[in-house]
């Protein structure tokens, strides 16, 4: 009987190819193994040590004689119950803080699977690739990487840099958990739009009466007096929203890191957007210098972090048009004439600098990890992880994919508004396309785009 069970092990590892398969040698091989090769959970972390094979640009860390302590946890939701292939969370031990693979130095960092992504390991790729080159203030970097954790080999992994405020993240003043000073309680915070009620979290109404919830990060640990500003601030961002409040949007809301951030999410077609896994901060208010009264510190969307769910729809239609999931906020966003013309133009600015940018980086990702991709689908073949062996034909999909979407939004926006010559006829370097003559008017209680002497609504139905 026990010979058996040996038996019917070893051929469920063999058909598995978890034994065949060792790393391709084409990027940085992570070695993490845990105290005694206990298994890594969500509930808890682990002891564990890290060493690092470095490969090409990225510089090794340690090496099997000289480990590097830290703990490592599984992280996520879905991507961690819905797959075998699970993601972890890792944080090194107090001052062995690390410029890990040539990123900024940290504790805290996330090695993330991409068992979810049937497109080749680009929606997380390319979503930042965007806000990069659209420029929102930071976007968390990433390093593909090979994992072995406890002598088995993962496969491909993401090693990447955690939604945090740090100096080199998100650039804001760190407030203690608890504080009650009224002055240090402005900020910073960084809440996330959440999808998973948590204890802490706080919940209200959208004026469409939508329920919403936001998970503070930082802080973490409220007190009454920190629980009622941030309740107070995010109904204060509902009502500016909604233009019922006392403060005009402009005035609470940074408008263009705002419209940089919809513009990432609309071009990857990403319909969980504005559901959960989206980011706000908001930096700690300052004491002028000329009176008493506080500068006060707008709010920021961003940073960008998950597309898990990136192009799945495929439809002809904004995100927030019959959303797949429900969201908050962007479609009564889109309706506020300052928000609608930003979106214009960093569309004009996308199209003319940012997209080329964007496909020379999908180039030289694919190139990077096409092997190690091959490896990871040997690693996970008859698993319920998406297979990406064939890195050139996911590209293919991918790109299909993502130029039906530009395609669109072009049907929708036309050329876009150049800030400098907004309402003036431009010539455009492409002259296969027609010349546009584009502006945001509002017109009888309703905001339109007007091109060609045509009027459109925001969703691109042509008015008679």
């Amino acid at each position: 009987m026990y010979h058996r069970v040996i038996i019917s092990l070893l051929l469920a590892l063999c058909a598995s190819g978890a034994w065949a398969v060792s790393p391709s040698g084409t990027l940085p091989v992570m070695y993490i193994s845990t105290k005694n090769n206990q298994d890594v959970s969500r509930d808890n972390a682990v002891d564990a040590t890290l060493y690092v094979i470095g490969h090409g640009d990225y510089p090794a860390l340690g090496d099997a004689n000289n480990q590097i302590p830290l703990t490592i946890k599984g992280r996520g939701n879905w991507t961690w119950t819905g797959f075998d292939k699970k993601p972890y969370k890792i944080v090194f031990a107090k001052g062995y803080g690390q410029k890990l693979l040539g990123m900024h130095k940290s504790k805290h960092w996330a090695l993330l699977a991409g068992a979810d992504d049937w497109l080749g390991f680009l929606k997380n790729t390319v979503g930042y690739s965007l806000s990069e080159h659209i420029g929102l203030p930071y976007t968390p970097q990433q390093v593909p990487v090979e994992l072995v954790l406890n002598g088995d080999y993962k496969g491909l992994y993401f090693v990447t840099e955690t939604i945090r405020i740090d100096n080199d993240r998100v650039n804001i003043y760190e407030q203690e958990d608890g504080e009650t000073d009224p002055d240090r309680i402005t900020g910073g915070w960084l809440v996330e739009i959440d999808n998973y009620w948590s204890d802490g979290c706080i919940t209200f109404n959208e004026d469409n009466g939508q329920n919403v919830v936001i998970t503070p990060q930082s802080p973490e640990d409220l007190s009454s007096v920190q629980r009622n500003y941030i309740t107070n601030q995010l109904l204060s961002l509902n009502d500016a929203i909604y233009n019922h409040g006392s403060q005009p949007l402009q005035d609470i809301l940074d408008i263009t890191d705002a419209a940089k951030f919809y513009l990432v999410q609309e071009i990857m077609e990403d319909c969980e957007s504005y559901h959960g896994s989206c980011f706000l901060y908001k930096d700690r208010d300052s004491l002028s210098t000329l009176n008493t009264q506080h500068s006060t510190i707008k709010w920021h969307f961003g940073p960008v972090w998950d597309f898990g769910n990136a192009y799945d729809r495929h439809q002809e239609r904004f995100i927030y048009d019959n959303p797949t999931f429900s969201q908050i906020w962007i479609e009564q966003l889109c309706s506020n004439k300052l928000f609608a013309e930003r979106v214009q133009q960093l569309w004009y600015d996308y199209r003319q600098q940012g997209h080329s940018k964007v496909l020379a980086d999908i180039d030289a990702f694919v190139s990077l990890i096409a092997t190690a991709a091959q490896r990871d689908a040997e690693r996970w073949q008859n698993t319920n992880v998406r297979n990406n062996g064939d890195m050139s034909s996911r590209k293919q999909e991918f790109l299909s994919r993502m130029n039906w979407r530009i395609n669109w939004l072009y049907s929708q926006w036309g050329e876009g508004l150049d800030s400098s010559m907004t309402g003036i006829e431009q010539t455009i370097p492409d002259q296969s396309l027609p010349t546009y003559r584009s502006q945001i008017v509002f017109e009888n209680g309703q905001l339109l785009i007007q091109r060609n002497g045509q009027r459109y609504t925001l969703t691109g139905v042509r008015l008679e």
